[in-house]
């Protein structure tokens, strides 16, 4: 089929939460989309792309697939069609977020809709095996019951709630295990390290908890910011070090098991004279890939830095919300002016540039469409976008080699597990590919 390209966003940002439960969400909606520098290939640079071999990947447990959010190319089938399509519940609205990416483990997909429904799906089948709202008596009258993440470990599920709330609850039958209640609403999903859990919320407060019981073992407070992006990125944590971002524009390198810091950056500002560069948040999670971090910044920043020290071995001005993919020698990102960028790992020169679609009516430039990804997988790259069209791209080259259209808006990254490929819509769809 032809491709039908089309493209980019609003990213809506959010401050303090309304006690009121029918308001709408709070906060000013700020385009962030960036303009002024186009990216281009370096004509100089002669490299040609090896990706890793294709993995088998039999859980995606958390934000990122594993810890260090490094998922390099896992194993999915040269052709796929879709095998079901399920509600999880209640989808995205003027009320309601849905941010929160499906987990799944051991043959289950679960999902958290917008009003803290957790539902456990077959991979299989898609048939729901059970469904639990996690949210207290108290908690469900607040508003922001935008469920932040989940996380899978050890036979738990783990639910980080914008209520304020980290609910562990069993993995197979949905029993409440523990619940822990901090003072701010959670804004990141889990990631799970060494028997902890690690949250942001939204006073930009990382805590660290026991993933046994809950209780709060130790908590970092970055500088707090007047304005911030809805969500926030999970740390990334591998090699006994965690990395955490902040919506100051802070990255932190601390130990997980005590929270003492290694080192500290701040994404500096760029030249760029757009909206983007006035926002300091960094709302993709970060990348740790051996000795480096990648962390990008909606203000237009790329950088990668070493783990141990944090020098910065790098920089692009490059903004993005969205998670860079890393695969062998090789950075992938989507940059705010929804261009589709691959880079030198090692040095931040740019290979190759594939500008998407900016507009839904590109004629009329009308309708902005947003573009969330990429997702390596089966060796070719998986975007979506608002307008819930899924793209592959020839990570070569660049090149779109076909695409499909899920019926709705999308704004999460796919997952992958079993070669099954497993997309959330923003009307509350869980559509699996295989």
């Amino acid at each position: 089929m032809i491709f039908r390209s089309f493209v980019w966003a609003f990213i809506l940002l959010a401050s303090a939460c309304s006690s009121d439960a029918d308001a709408p969400l709070t906060g000013k909606k700020i385009s962030v989309l960036a303009y002024g520098n186009e990216l281009a290939p370096d004509k100089e640079l002669t490299k040609t792309v090896l990706l890793p071999a294709p993995e088998d990947v039999d859980e995606w447990a958390q934000a990122g697939g594993l810890s260090h959010h490094a998922m390099q190319n896992p194993a999915l089938a040269p052709k796929i069609i879709r095998a079901w399509r399920v509600d999880i519940g209640k989808g995205a609205g003027k009320r309601h977020a849905l941010i929160a990416e499906p987990v799944g483990q051991k043959g289950i997909v679960y999902t958290i809709d917008a009003k803290g429904l957790v539902r456990a799906f077959a991979a299989s089948n898609g048939k729901t095996i059970w469904e639990k709202n996690v949210l207290s008596d108290k908690s469900s009258r607040r508003l922001s019951v935008v469920g932040a993440g989940l996380g899978l470990d050890n036979g738990l599920l783990f639910a980080a709630l914008g209520t304020g709330e980290v609910v562990a609850v069993d993995a197979y039958n949905g029993k409440e295990m523990w619940r822990t209640e901090l003072k701010s609403p959670v804004r990141s999903a889990p990631s799970i390290y060494g028997g902890r859990l690690f949250v942001l919320t939204a006073d930009n407060k990382l805590t660290a908890l026991a993933q046994d019981d809950g209780r709060v073992l130790w908590q970092h407070y970055a500088f707090l910011e007047a304005v911030s992006l809805l969500g926030k990125a999970a740390p990334a944590l591998d090699n006994g070090i965690g990395i955490a971002v902040f919506a100051s524009g802070e990255i932190v390198a601390f130990r997980p098991e005590n929270g003492s810091l290694l080192w500290t950056e701040t994404l500096g500002a760029t030249r760029m004279n757009d909206a983007s560069s006035k926002i300091n948040d960094i709302r993709a999670r970060p990348v740790i890939a051996g000795d480096k971090v990648f962390v990008v910044a909606s203000g237009g920043l790329l950088s990668a830095l070493d783990l141990k020290s944090g020098a910065v071995l790098w920089e692009r001005e490059i903004a993005s919300v969205n998670q860079p993919w890393v695969a062998g020698d090789v950075l992938y990102v989507v940059s705010s002016n929804s261009e589709l960028a691959a880079l030198d790992a090692a040095s931040g020169r740019i290979l190759w540039v594939n500008q998407l679609a900016r507009w839904k009516n590109p004629d009329k430039k009308k309708d902005r469409l947003f573009w969330t990804g990429p997702v390596l997988a089966g060796n070719r790259l998986l975007l979506t976008n608002s307008d819930g069209k899924v793209v592959a791209v020839a990570p070569q080259t660049g090149t779109i080699i076909g695409w499909d259209d899920l019926g709705d808006s999308e704004s999460l990254a796919p997952i992958v597990m079993n070669e099954t490929l497993y997309f959330l819509t923003q009307d509350g769809k869980l559509v699996a590919y295989r």
